[in-house]
């Protein structure tokens, strides 16, 4: 390439010590660091939507298998087998609404039945408050931490009973002079924290206690939980039990179908802190604009020379739509490097605390490489725009009384 090849022209117009070449730094200066705020803002909201992400995968299965025509069902064979050719962990659930009552004091809760050999390593049970020491029987319950300090429970010693109530299945034919109530007294057995949401509403018993309990042997769901080191993205075993059933009358959903409100907001703020960034980063712009119709007003000499030297007008006008382009290049670069180097600090050291009482001590961040790509794509679009503007502008204002003489 020969020095007098506009982009090579473009390049030698950043350095120097006129004023252009100030307004040169400030310009790069304003775009590196739009840059580098868009970077970080979106990188610290992937860092938030990973941490509600994760912590959804606590309290909500990989996937959900419910009847389309909603309430209980009834297995089929061809529903299990379809489930037991596959790679994933499934089991039933039964779901029923309940009031729990103590001497103290009582209130509605959500039981869910689980099979005995699932419930002992169920997730919910990750973080025990309590435990009693003693193996569980057919009458022991799980209740959330909520649940228990709404009934007065903290610490349990193996004394405490509870009496539960629920309605009787009319459904199944159970209907005459029997109570509309069924009654059970139950033990509790462990206190569990995972969720507040989960805490304050749900508690855990045996799925075969329930169905004797209530004579009612149908499920409400079929729940598939995977190990986080099996887990690739959120729904990916949603998406694969969907497909595998798409014949079959059954609804099945994941974390984000179950927490569809949680992520709408987070998607629409998402998009409305990207366009104003996006407006911030074009205002930021808009001294590359100044940058170089200043430069093409300093290098009017050397423009006229160029021409006179037999350089066509079309070259001169692309010498400074490649100033600013190397402009827009260099700025998005530096802010790359510096939202690389903030959100490197941030995850390394944790340098903006959330203080106390939140889940995580620092605010959470995720770096995005192809996210961070696209950002620079869309600086270097805004100064390849603006800066083919400005040129036909400096070409106009510049060589126009050459011309006429």
């Amino acid at each position: 390439m020969n020095v007098g090849h506009p982009i090579k022209l473009g390049w030698r117009y950043l350095f120097g010590r006129r004023l252009s070449n100030g307004v040169t730094r400030a310009a790069t200066a304003g775009i590196s660091v739009g840059t580098a705020a868009m970077i970080i803002v979106l990188s610290a909201f992937n860092g938030l939507e990973k941490l509600i992400k994760s912590s959804f995968e606590d309290i909500h299965p990989s996937a959900e298998i419910f009847s389309e025509e909603g309430g209980r069902f009834l297995p089929d064979s061809s529903l299990i087998n379809k489930l037991n050719d596959t790679h994933f962990d499934w089991f039933p659930v039964l779901e029923q609404k309940a009031v729990i009552q103590t001497s103290q004091n009582e209130i509605l809760v959500d039981i869910k039945g689980i099979p005995f050999q699932n419930l002992e390593s169920f997730i919910w049970l990750d973080s025990l408050s309590s435990k009693l020491s003693t193996e569980p029987v057919r009458e022991s319950i799980w209740l959330g931490s909520g649940v228990a300090r709404q009934l007065g429970f903290s610490d349990l010693n193996g004394l405490e009973t509870i009496q539960l109530y629920w309605p009787r299945n009319t459904e199944m034919g159970f209907i005459g002079l029997e109570p509309s109530l069924n009654k059970k007294s139950l033990s509790p057995h462990a206190i569990f924290q995972t969720n507040s949401k989960i805490d304050n509403t749900n508690v855990l018993v045996f799925l075969n206690s329930l169905h004797g309990w209530g004579k009612d042997h149908r499920w409400t769901s079929i729940q598939i939980w995977n190990s986080r080191e099996e887990s690739i993205q959120m729904d990916y075993a949603a998406e694969e039990i969907r497909e595998l059933l798409k014949d079959f009358p059954y609804i099945i959903k994941g974390p984000r179908d179950q927490e569809k409100a949680v992520f709408r907001v987070m998607e629409s703020e998402g998009l409305i802190t990207s366009a104003i960034l996006g407006f911030i980063v074009l205002l930021a712009s808009l001294g590359l604009y100044s940058s170089i119709i200043l430069t093409g007003l300093e290098r009017e000499p050397q423009s006229a020379i160029l021409s006179a030297l037999g350089f066509p007008k079309n070259k001169i006008q692309q010498s400074f739509f490649w100033n600013g382009t190397w402009i827009s290049v260099l700025g998005a670069t530096i802010g790359f490097l510096i939202s690389l180097l903030a959100v490197g600090i941030q995850t390394r050291f944790g340098l903006i605390k959330l203080g106390e009482g939140y889940i995580i001590e620092a605010y959470p961040v995720q770096f995005s490489l192809l996210q961070s790509i696209e950002v620079c794509v869309f600086v270097i679009a805004i100064g390849t725009a603006l800066s083919f503007i400005a040129s036909k502008k400096v070409s106009i204002d510049t060589l126009k009384l050459r011309e006429k003489a």
